[in-house]
């Protein structure tokens, strides 16, 4: 059952940038960020990521959808993860926004395992989007850049 969950969720993010990279609004980008695990006492955990990302909107319109691929490496989580989100730019304009938003992020860690994710930031012209993020199953507290092409 979990695994059928799974393939689900990797399939829809699959179907998600394929037939976003036609549409107008629509962009295919890659994406770095960190990730960084809140937790009692001493330095926190960090891992930082990799991966392809697709968005379905302009920063001039209301709402984006957005879905990729990551895979994220360190000392506390390893794997590959999907993330669908929808954001809403709350100050729009055609060459920058400021969103928050939210979705889930599915993770491939050995087990089935997958945590709401929020998240606030900033798409900057058609390339850039810039976000601070924070997943409170996992007590991770991260940032992250996408260039889209």
């Amino acid at each position: 059952m979990k695994f059928r969950r799974a393939l689900t969720a990797a399939l829809a993010a699959v179907l998600f940038s394929m037939s976003a990279m036609g549409q107008e609004g629509a962009r295919i980008g890659v994406d770095a960020s960190a990730d960084c695990f809140l937790g009692p006492g001493g330095m926190p955990p960090v891992s930082v990521g990799i991966g392809i990302r697709a968005r379905y909107g302009r920063p001039d319109q209301l709402v984006n959808a957005v879905a990729g691929l990551r895979y994220i490496y360190g000392t506390r989580l390893s794997g590959i993860q999907i993330p669908i989100l929808l954001n809403f730019n709350l100050i729009q304009a055609e060459a920058m926004s400021f969103y928050i938003g939210g979705g889930y992020e599915f993770d491939f860690f050995g087990r089935y395992l997958g945590c709401m994710k929020v998240q606030a930031g900033a798409l900057a012209g058609r390339h850039f989007d810039i976000r601070v993020f924070y997943k409170p199953y996992q007590a991770d507290l991260g940032a992250g850049v996408t260039y889209y092409f």
